[in-house]
């Protein structure tokens, strides 16, 4: 467990979690969203909140799943890791936003792949996510335009190179 300085915690996903993930994930996309994508895309990326099942079998099926919990042990933001060094969400409740709590789980993340032996990390980043990357020595690999749903949409693919004996 890592303390994020503030009143906020980071640990490892717990089942009870799953709900508040979905909760966290649709308020990212639909609030954060909202700012640099159309109504219509961010239906399309967040048609629903999660079902909570489904999240919960996504978070166990091996890939690390790291949380940040508020004092309530609330879920408020989470990221996740694959053994392939693909980090395929990093999401934190907009009431949360700008304060860190997306950069110390990234750096928690990065720690762990370290830890793992991964040379390579990297991610389809938002918009949103394009500003957190480069702050953590990510460039941009492509932009990628695709449908989602029907919904013409675009993230970039951003990658960074892990070396021995450097730290985040």
């Amino acid at each position: 467990m890592v303390s994020t300085g503030g009143s906020l915690l980071i640990r490892p996903y717990e089942p009870g979690d799953a709900a508040g993930l979905a909760a966290v994930f649709f308020a990212a996309v639909c609030r954060t969203g909202l700012c640099d994508y159309s109504a219509a895309q961010v239906e399309a990326w967040a048609p629903g909140v999660p079902d909570t099942a489904a999240v919960g079998a996504r978070a166990g099926d091996g890939r690390l799943v790291l949380v940040a919990v508020n004092a309530a042990n609330e879920p408020v933001a989470y990221g996740d890791l694959e053994a392939t060094g693909h980090i395929d969400h990093l999401y934190c409740h907009p009431d949360f936003g700008r304060a860190g709590v997306a950069s110390a789980l990234y750096d928690c993340l990065e720690r762990k792949a370290r830890e793992q032996g991964m040379t390579r990390l990297f991610v389809e980043a938002s918009e949103a996510a394009r500003r957190l990357f480069p702050r953590k020595r990510f460039i941009e690999v492509r932009r990628r335009d695709f449908c989602l749903r029907g919904v013409a949409i675009h993230n970039y693919l951003m990658e960074k190179r892990l070396f021995p004996g450097e730290t985040s």
